[in-house]
């Protein structure tokens, strides 16, 4: 248990040193982890094997791939932004066409509208006159029609009399007839007084 508490302060003792930039090394861990030489050498040793197994050692760049990836990056920055740039002129392009047909079509309709209120209130003017017009006619008609009128009138009631006198006589003469028929029937026949 002891030497695991070493081992931790010793580790720990080293991760410290290494933040604050400088380079772990046995007599800085062992002054920092309060712990003798030999306990200093030996979990250092397998903390720097520890740090080279995960990767966390990352070995200092040479400034010429340093500056190579700069200059990569910014190409690459540059390539993306110029195609960031198309990509939106073409969809601003494709818009503004859009908008320009819309407008169009906008414009057409209104057009369209227009032309088709000046035909209905064409036609309505026209329809108008035309009512205005046969109205007129129908009123001249009347007004040469009513002696005709009257005379129909005259005709339609005589024709009305006749029929209603001819239905009468009709019904006279069936009385007649029946009258007749019922006197007829009491007659005696002449071969019935033998």
């Amino acid at each position: 248990m002891a030497e695991t508490s070493i081992e931790a302060r010793v580790h720990a003792a080293a991760d410290a040193i290494e933040r604050e930039g400088g380079k772990p090394t046995v007599a800085t861990v062992r002054e920092r982890a309060v712990v003798n030489n030999a306990d200093a050498t030996r979990y250092l040793r397998g903390w720097r094997e520890g740090r080279a197994s995960s990767g966390a050692t990352i070995a200092a760049l040479p400034a010429a791939l340093v500056e190579q990836s700069q200059r990569v990056a910014g190409l690459m920055w540059i390539e993306a932004s110029s195609l960031a740039s198309a990509s939106h002129a073409a969809v601003e392009r494709e818009w503004q066409a859009q908008t320009a047909l819309h407008e169009q079509e906008i414009a057409e309709l209104v057009e369209n509208l227009d032309s088709a209120d000046q035909a209905t209130r064409a036609a309505a003017e026209a329809h108008a006159g035309e009512r205005a017009a046969h109205a007129a006619e129908l009123q001249a008609a009347r007004a040469d029609e009513t002696p005709a009128t009257a005379e129909l009138h005259t005709a339609v009631q005589a024709q009305a009399e006749l029929e209603r006198q001819l239905a009468q006589e009709r019904t006279v003469n069936q009385t007649l007839r029946e009258t007749l028929t019922a006197l007829i029937e009491r007659i005696p026949r002449a071969d019935e007084g033998k």
